[in-house]
Parts: C-alpha cells; sequence; structure tokens
C-alpha cells in the first residue's frame, strides 16, 4: 500500500500539468464574438444552450464551428465572413480527431447507406408520395421518407447553387448523414445541437430517438 500511494501522487502531478498545458484562451475569436453578440439578440435560445456547454467555457464559438473556406462549395457569405450551417465530423475532427476518427468508422456512420438499398426504393419510390417540392427535388420527394427514413438513417445533402442547403436534406441529424464534405455521419445525432454534450451521448432517452 505504501508502495501504491506515491504513484498515486506522481499520476496527480502528471495529470495537472498536462491540464496546466492546455491553456484556454481568456476571449473568443473576433469572428465569433461577432456572432455571439447578434445571436445572443436573434435565437436567444441557441445562444443559451451553447452558454451551459464546454465549448463556451472553453471559448469554442461559433465561427470555429462553423466558419469555412471560400472554396467549399456548401460555403456561403454572411455578414462579411464565409460560413456553413453545416458541421460534419470532417470539421469536428479538427479538434476531436481521435473521436471522429472512430466515429467515422463505426457502424452508426454507415446508416446512411441504406438509401441504395431496396428498402429505401420501397419508402421513396413504390410508396408513392411525392408532396415534398423543393429546389433539390423539383419533381416532388416523399415526405413520410424525408420526416421519418431519413431522420434517423440520416439525408444524402443537396448543396443549392448559393451554397444553401436544400430544406429536404437538411436540418438533418440522422446519424449516417451523407455529406456533400465525403464524410458519413454526424456527431449531432448524439451530441445534440448546440451543447454537444458527453451527457447526451450516454442518455438511454438518445438512444431512443432511433432505437425505439
Amino acid at each position: 500500500m505504501n508502495r501504491v500511494l506515491p504513484l498515486i501522487s506522481l499520476f496527480s502531478v502528471m495529470m495537472t500539468l498536462s491540464v496546466q498545458a492546455q491553456v484556454i484562451p481568456t476571449k473568443f475569436s473576433k469572428e465569433s464574438q461577432e456572432c455571439i453578440d447578434c445571436h445572443a439578440k436573434e435565437t436567444p435560445a441557441l445562444s443559451h444552450q451553447w452558454g451551459g456547454s464546454q465549448h463556451f467555457r472553453a471559448r469554442v464559438g461559433c465561427y470555429e464551428c462553423h466558419g469555412e473556406a471560400q472554396e467549399q462549395p456548401y460555403a456561403y457569405k454572411h455578414y462579411g465572413v464565409y460560413i456553413s450551417s453545416l458541421v460534419t465530423p470532417k470539421d469536428c475532427g479538427r479538434c476531436h480527431e481521435q473521436q471522429a476518427t472512430e466515429f467515422l468508422n463505426s457502424h452508426h456512420a454507415k446508416a446512411g447507406r441504406i438509401m441504395g438499398s431496396l428498402d429505401n426504393y420501397l419508402a421513396e419510390v413504390v410508396e408513392g408520395d411525392r408532396s415534398m417540392v423543393t429546389p433539390g427535388f423539383p419533381h416532388g420527394i416523399s415526405s413520410p421518407a424525408v420526416s421519418g427514413c431519413w431522420q434517423c438513417h440520416g439525408s444524402q445533402v443537396k448543396v443549392l447553387a448559393d451554397g444553401k442547403l436544400d430544406p429536404a436534406t437538411y436540418p438533418n441529424t440522422g446519424v449516417g448523414r451523407i455529406n456533400p464534405d465525403g464524410t458519413e455521419g454526424t456527431c449531432s445525432a448524439c451530441h445534440f445541437n448546440h451543447r454537444h454534450s458527453v451527457e447526451q451521448a450516454r442518455n438511454p432517452e438518445t438512444c431512443g430517438r432511433c432505437h425505439m
């Protein structure tokens, strides 16, 4: 027992030094602060959700997740900066590299592949409903598929000419969503926007949204 205590103390010191090495910024980036000032007035509920997150405490703001390179087809100009409404596992992986890699290699991330199957053909075509007409689906798409199957399995996100996303395919947090950057899945299927908490992902009710 006496030999174990020094090892525990050494581990504690190492962990403390590790935490101290990760310096948390004292303020948000200029771009994110501009987003915060506006969204606190325009979308207070969203701001409140994010304000209770670890991202907020680590000074990770809107721009760090939604900022996008101009050349991306789904980027659009918003008050002088290029952003995307869509946040993909590739974006999350800029900070959470291990977690994003594990997710992209998981069975969950492949859930959107059902869209190439007979089951999906039955839901979208044979079922016969074509009542949802959008720019991406000018001849209509099955509303039961959009509001049913795709909400768990994910949609294939379509990008419109102006960089915005087709409303039949996004917003969508289906766990196997097929993103225009080539990635499969979305972290927010389990870590909800905009709190993104670990606790949410471990809640059985979260799993029950799809696994009823």
